[in-house]
Parts: C-alpha cells; structure tokens; sequence
C-alpha cells in the first residue's frame, strides 16, 4: 500500500502533535484550549523542520535556512531536546518522501509542494501571533 505524499505528512505531523500537545497541558488561554494550543505549537515546530529538512534535501542558495529562527517564541514546554529531536526526525523523514513522490527537486510538483509548505508555515504563525 501506497501513501499519498499529503497522507504522509498528515501522518508525521500527527506524531509530532501528539508529543507537543502532551508537553503543553498547563498552557492555557482565553480563547483556545490547551489542546489547540499544544497542536499549534507542534504544527509550528514541525513546519519548520519540514522546511529545514527540505532545504537540506534541495539547497536553493549558498546559505542554508533556518527556519526554527522564525518561529515564534514558544513556552519551555514545546521546546524541550526530545520534542525538537522527535519533530526534525519526522521532518527529515516526511521530507525525504515528499522529495521521492513528487519527482525530486526540480520537479514542479516539488516546487508546488515547497510553496505549500511555506504558505501553511506562515498560516500557522499568523496563527499563533493571534492567540
């Protein structure tokens, strides 16, 4: 069987959700829960990597990218070295198949699904900065 590159991220991303929004139970707001909170902060961190790990994969200028340096600041709880560990392996791995399903770097599916990626990575900060 098959995954779609969509389902495979869906799929890592829920992994490195599900680690975050459990770091993140006492975070609290007046307009989200916990809950939402701990799967936006996992989102974010998990954009990031995927984005890093894609640039790695496909290098598109002399300077690599850091896209951890912008994200927002998030609590201590969303940071910690295993969650980080655990969301740029899944990254590196939803990177690496996402690179393989749509033809490799020069494709333009590749390049779609690059925008994509940058386009929901900024969704989601325009996301936090509103909470």
């Amino acid at each position: 069987m098959t995954m779609r590159p969509a389902s495979i991220l869906r799929h890592a991303a829920a992994l490195a959700l599900l680690c975050v929004a459990g770091a993140a139970v006492a975070i609290q707001t007046a307009d989200f829960d916990d809950e939402a909170v701990g799967e936006l902060m996992g989102e974010l961190v998990f954009h990031a990597d995927l984005l890093n790990s894609l640039d790695a994969l496909c290098p598109r200028g002399k300077t690599p990218s850091d896209w951890r340096a912008a994200l927002p600041a998030l609590p201590p709880e969303a940071t910690t070295p295993e969650l980080l560990t655990l969301s740029r392996h899944l990254a590196a791995d939803a990177g690496r198949q996402l690179l393989r399903d749509n033809g490799g770097c020069t494709s333009p599916a590749f390049a779609e699904a690059y925008a994509e990626s940058r386009e929901t990575f900024g969704e989601l900060i325009e996301r936090w900065r509103k909470l």
